[in-house]
């Protein structure tokens, strides 16, 4: 069970600005340590089994170097998959407040202190580049990811955090 270690297409995300930039070798060794067990089959936490699972290690591994050789790349690899990955869940934002979203964010103002950049530089550049590397595309007035995804429903995004749970005895 490979959980957000890997999947078919990509690795887990490591947050640098919260957990340093160690984590990502650590990451890197976990992924090693899985691969080195050599197992027939991986049960990632999210997309379709791979088929291949020596292959798809491979891809990790190449792709987790990457980022520990790339600390840059590394921050840059998170904003933009937490930002698709935003648009993915909202159904998109419509074009006139995703710089104001953006500035908003915890995540970018992290990204951005680890980029050397204001907050709303980063915003500016992280929008421009995805767009015109395609990542993103403007539909109706509305900034979507470009990648295929299921929608997720309006009322799933209006379920309470554990922490707003109601508390309840044990017996």
């Amino acid at each position: 069970m490979a959980g957000d270690a890997l999947s078919d297409y990509d690795v887990g995300w490591v947050n640098l600005a919260l957990d340093g930039l160690d984590a990502a070798t650590t990451a890197l060794a976990s992924l090693q340590r899985m691969a080195d067990l050599e197992p027939r089959v991986l049960l990632p936490s999210h997309g379709p089994i791979p088929a291949d699972p020596t292959a798809a290690f491979g891809t990790a591994l190449r792709r987790a170097q990457r980022l520990v050789d790339d600390p840059g790349g590394a921050v840059w690899y998170g904003a933009r998959r937490i930002f698709a990955f935003a648009l993915m869940i909202r159904g998109g934002i419509p074009a006139d407040e995703v710089e104001p979203y953006l500035h908003a964010r915890a995540w970018l103002t992290d990204a951005a202190r680890l980029l050397g950049r204001t907050p709303e530089a980063l915003a500016t550049e992280l929008v421009a580049t995805m767009l015109r590397g395609g990542a993103l595309v403007l539909r109706d007035g509305r900034l979507h990811a470009a990648a295929d995804h299921t929608p997720v429903t309006a009322e799933s995004l209006r379920v309470p955090y554990p922490r707003a749970w109601p508390a309840t005895e044990l017996r």
